[in-house]
């Protein structure tokens, strides 16, 4: 639903000024959001079946496998999932004659798989793998629209666009490093049954946190040059809306990851990380109204 809602808030209020200009009209953006919505759901499902005997200890009370349905019927539903979305996504390719976008879907699909399989059980790498799928959610409406924003330079209008999306790819990366790296923490003495090698495991749960501090304090840095240097007219409405409801937060997650090693704090700061992503996409929406 996160999914969803990102890609339907970035076209409503940065694409709707460019009217008919855009590839994905009326019911062709609500395809392309649910196709979207698709590969998340795909990588969901592929990655519970296999995290199963770590998810039984680290979230029994979200775990559904051998409970609520069988294996098999686990799988079923991923195929299901995938062919429907590679239908959706090749209808989409040839009605917008956009190619790439039929080429992206098995593309992520196949990404998200050898995370599940392979990459999980790494230091880093994993992590990396989901936080580029997260940044990808906003980052594919580059691939629809290139035509739109790399059109004309001149444009004002579509330069403050392309500035506010590569900014929430780069936010919205940063900050899911931040959150895998924590969830790591949390989830270190599952993993560890289950013969994963995460950071954590690996080097130890303060070398994590350090990991973690520094990527927040690449994000602070980030968000205030994108507030104060860059090139959006972003009014003061709008930047007090980020650094109370963004940056204050990122603030807090730093503090509390400096004095804590205990289960629950990271579980909130995990929460914290969630909703500061969600806020920023409340943000572009204020931006939105200045452009």
């Amino acid at each position: 639903m996160i999914v969803g809602l990102t890609q339907f808030i970035v076209y409503y209020y940065l694409f709707q000024k460019f009217g008919s200009q855009v590839s994905l009209n009326g019911y062709l953006l609500y395809l392309f959001i649910l196709d979207t919505m698709l590969i998340a759901a795909g990588g969901y499902i592929i990655n519970d079946i296999v995290d199963y005997r770590a998810d039984v200890i680290n979230k029994p009370q979200k775990t559904f496998l051998q409970t609520d349905i069988t294996t098999f019927q686990a799988y079923v539903y991923y195929y299901v999932v995938l062919l429907f979305g590679m239908a959706l996504a090749i209808f989409l390719g040839y009605q917008t004659n956009n190619l790439p976008l039929i080429s992206l879907y098995p593309l992520a699909c196949g990404v998200l798989y050898l995370y599940s399989t392979k990459y999980k059980n790494s230091i880093l790498i994993g992590n990396i793998i989901v936080s580029i799928f997260v940044a990808f959610v906003p980052g594919i409406i580059l691939v629809a629209e290139r035509s739109l924003l790399f059109a004309n330079w001149e444009n004002n209008a579509q330069s403050d666009v392309l500035s506010i999306l590569l900014f929430y790819i780069s936010f919205s990366f940063l900050v899911n490093m931040v959150r895998e790296i924590v969830k790591d923490i949390e989830d270190i003495h599952g993993d560890t049954q289950s013969g994963y090698v995460t950071l954590p495991i690996k080097y130890g749960v303060n070398v994590a946190k350090k990991w973690g501090i520094v990527l927040t304090i690449i994000t602070i840095f980030l968000l205030l040059i994108w507030l104060f240097v860059g090139n959006v007219y972003i009014d003061f409405r709008a930047k007090s809306y980020f650094l109370l409801l963004v940056a204050a937060p990122l603030i807090i997650v730093t503090q509390i990851m400096t004095k804590t090693t205990q289960k629950r704090d990271f579980s909130k700061i995990s929460t914290i990380l969630k909703w500061t992503m969600l806020a920023g996409l409340g943000g572009i929406v204020l931006i939105s109204n200045s452009l």
